[in-house]
């Protein structure tokens, strides 16, 4: 979640992440007149092979899972079902928004 919390070491990062939250929620708002719906999914930690480096040295494996109070690393299989939600039409009104899936890592 580098848009919602500082995540000094790689400021870019989390300035690429929070820039789409801002282009989904304007991007919302300018299609919705067209029936287009700009939603945003904005996962935690997920065990993928970008964060596999972050294995290999325990404390950095701790720091991590310190800021996520579920105490683990997502599956890329808790994030689809969010993504899949969001292709039906169960989610028809919803626009605009963006779907945290992190553990609850943004809370702390």
């Amino acid at each position: 979640m580098s848009a919602l919390r500082a995540v000094p070491l790689v400021p870019g990062y989390g300035a690429a992440k929070a820039g789409i939250i801002s282009i989904t929620r304007n991007l919302a708002v300018k299609w919705a007149p067209m029936g287009i719906r700009v939603n945003a999914v904005a996962p935690g930690t997920i065990d993928t092979p970008m964060t596999a480096p972050m294995h290999i040295a325990p404390e950095l494996v701790a720091a991590e899972l310190a800021h996520i109070p579920l105490r683990r690393f997502g599956s890329v299989g808790e994030i689809a079902p969010t993504v899949a939600f969001l292709c039906t039409e169960h989610s028809s009104y919803t626009t605009g928004a963006v779907f945290v899936v992190d553990g609850a890592s943004d809370c702390v």
